[in-house]
């Protein structure tokens, strides 16, 4: 099956479909799925069965959808090996305003390597072609410096607080 794929200069990016979501319980059937080693320790602890849910019932509703959720991330260690080191995306398509709200994850083991912020490039480069895309929201616990200097060095801004208790918002406007 062909998969929509992003790359970057370490990474692939490979869309989540229907039948990717649907494989996330079997590391086995989700390694085949995406060609590459999948971690023992998959899924992160913030990318939980409440978020994927979500994204299987996105996806699956509308195959336009496909893009507009998961990412898998995948580190091209060579051309014939990748590992899935997390995962990069929106809770769905813009919405009337032209909002989406992003996310991203990586495994603990490869935290602290630039992954977010390279696989998080890469999404926006792809979903700045969308022309309904206005904005691009996130939120993040203030705690999490690692992941205020990935939306930063993505070009976002502090706007005031999160959607959780105690997160702090952060925004990329689309011209």
């Amino acid at each position: 099956m062909s998969h929509l794929t992003l790359r970057t200069d370490r990474l692939k990016l490979i869309a989540a479909t229907r039948e990717l979501l649907e494989t996330e319980g079997d590391l086995t059937q989700l390694a085949q799925g995406l060609q590459a080693e999948v971690p023992s320790n998959w899924p992160m602890p913030l990318y939980d069965s409440d978020a994927r849910s979500h994204f299987l019932r996105v996806v699956s509703e509308n195959p336009e959808a496909v893009g507009w959720t998961t990412w898998y991330i995948l580190l091209a260690e060579s051309t014939r090996t990748m590992t899935l080191v997390g995962a990069v995306g929106a809770c769905g398509l813009p919405d009337v305003d032209g909002t989406i709200v992003i996310g991203y994850s990586i495994l603990d083991q490869f935290q602290g390597k630039g992954y977010a912020t390279e696989a998080l490039c890469g999404f926006l480069k792809w979903a700045r072609q969308h022309p309904r895309l206005r904005r691009v929201f996130a939120d993040t616990y203030p705690r999490l410096v690692a992941s205020i200097r990935v939306l930063e060095r993505n070009g976002f801004i502090r706007c005031g607080k999160g959607t959780e208790e105690g997160t702090i918002g952060f925004e990329l406007l689309i011209s």
